[in-house]
Order: C-alpha cells, then sequence, then structure tokens
C-alpha cells in the first residue's frame, strides 16, 4: 500500500513537473514571439538638404546694337543703350560675342556637372535682353553671383590682359560692392594664374547700367583684347577658349569653398 502511495506521487511530480515545462517553453515562445528582431529594424534617416548655388551666366554682347534707351540706374534720368555688338579680332576677324558664348557654354557645363545651377542669359546669336532684364533674371532667381563674360579692345594693340569689372555704390549695387569685389579678385587671380596671363586688376564702374540694377553680387570678367595680334588669335581657338573656361570655373568654385563664403 505505501508502495503504491509512493509510485502515485512520483507519478504526479512528474505530471506536474512536465505540465510547468511545457508552459515555460510555450510563454518563452510568446515573448520571443511578441519581441522585434533588431537586426529587421529599419532606420529612417533623413538626409541633409543642400542648397546648389545659382549662377547666372551672361555672354556679353548680342546681334545687333539696340539703340533703345534704357536708365542706367533706379531712379536716374541719365540713358543709355540695351545694349550693343561688341568688338572684333584685328586679325582673325572673329566677333566677341562668339568667344563670349562659347567660353560662357563650357563653364554652364562645367558647373552644372559639379552641382551649381546655372541659368544662361543667352544660348544663342539670335536674341539678347537689355541689361535691366537680365539683372533683373539674375535679382528674380536670388542667384549667388552673376558673372558677365567680355573680351576686350583698346587702340594700342600692343595692351594684353585680363581684367574685372566691379560695380560701385550706385543704385541697388550698393549693397553688393564688396562682395561682387571680393568674387572678382579670386575669379580674376585664378583666371591669369590658371592661363598664364597678365593680370590688369578689378577696376570699379559706375556707369554699367547692368551693374546699377543688379541685388546680388555682380562682376564683367574681361578675357583679354581681341585688338592685341597674340590675344586675338588665342580668343579665337578653342583649345584656349576651353582653358578660359576651366580657369573661370575653378575661380567660381573657390568663391564658394568654406573660407571664403559671404556670411
Amino acid at each position: 500500500m505505501l508502495k503504491k502511495f509512493f509510485e502515485l506521487t512520483l507519478l504526479l511530480s512528474m505530471l506536474i513537473l512536465g505540465w510547468a515545462t511545457l508552459n515555460s517553453s510555450a510563454l518563452r515562445k510568446t515573448v520571443e514571439l511578441d519581441q522585434p528582431k533588431i537586426e529587421n529594424l529599419e532606420l529612417e534617416i533623413n538626409p541633409v538638404e543642400t542648397k546648389a548655388h545659382v549662377i547666372v551666366i551672361d555672354p556679353g554682347h548680342g546681334p545687333w546694337v539696340n539703340l533703345d534707351m534704357e536708365p542706367i540706374a533706379p531712379g536716374s534720368e541719365v540713358m543709355k543703350r540695351k545694349y550693343g555688338v561688341g568688338t572684333t579680332g584685328v586679325v582673325t576677324g572673329t566677333l566677341e560675342r562668339e568667344i563670349n558664348l562659347n567660353v560662357s557654354l563650357m563653364l554652364r557645363d562645367l558647373l552644372e556637372a559639379d552641382g551649381f545651377r546655372v541659368i544662361m542669359t543667352r544660348t544663342d546669336h539670335e536674341t539678347i535682353s537689355s541689361n535691366i532684364d537680365r539683372a533683373n533674371l539674375a535679382n528674380d532667381n536670388n542667384a549667388d553671383m552673376m558673372l558677365r563674360i567680355h573680351s576686350d579692345s583698346f587702340k594700342d594693340s600692343n595692351v594684353h590682359g585680363a581684367s574685372m569689372l566691379v560695380p560701385g555704390s550706385v543704385g541697388y549695387a550698393v549693397d553688393i560692392v564688396d562682395i561682387s569685389r571680393i568674387y572678382g579678385e579670386i575669379i580674376l587671380k585664378t583666371l591669369t594664374e590658371e592661363i598664364g596671363m597678365k593680370n590688369r586688376g578689378v577696376i570699379t564702374r559706375t556707369d554699367q547700367t547692368g551693374f546699377n540694377w543688379s541685388k546680388v553680387p555682380i562682376m564683367t570678367v574681361e578675357l583679354g583684347f581681341l585688338s592685341n595680334p597674340d590675344e586675338d588669335r588665342l580668343l579665337s581657338s578653342s583649345d584656349y577658349q576651353t582653358k578660359l573656361a576651366h580657369a573661370l570655373y575653378k575661380g567660381i568654385v573657390k568663391c564658394f569653398s568654406q573660407e571664403n563664403a559671404s556670411p
């Protein structure tokens, strides 16, 4: 009798232990199923959005002289014609507008490939808007820079080299005089060093309609003198135009590097 009691007690203990084990396993599985697997979690990362610098490139001069007049500055009674045809190579006969546009289009491509947003005032020789309209194109797009690209001419054929024109404190330009000069100096220095040409310096001009109507940093680069036989031949060369475009591109990039960026 006592033996049967112990046997029943042992059997009952085993049943209780088995039941507890099964429930513990089931509970453990339930807990494991309810817990997300860490390795499967995906973190949502919002990339930092960066604003592309907006550059307006203005290839100087058009297909004909526009004798229509416009105010030289906001509120001014002094009037100037809207644009002219530019100069011509003394040896090659190359038109300035062609050189300006060729360099500008190559510069556009270089800047866009580097993430800049580029706006052209013209991409052909068919039409060109007035100086005020081109300045307003940059103003309306809140451009970080407007670069006007020209070639020079002078009565003395020995004069050569590149120069940079920047605005004075006239009209809307009063607020962008300093930064325009800073950018102009950087671009001109880079251009002349890269090409190996004479640096004729930065010149302040208060008689430029496009300058006086500009609310954004603006400058005009003179790439060389078509009145100089040697520079005329160079400026008319596609290889040299490519070098000019690359040098201007490097100068613009330097303007917006961390150490030169405007506050």
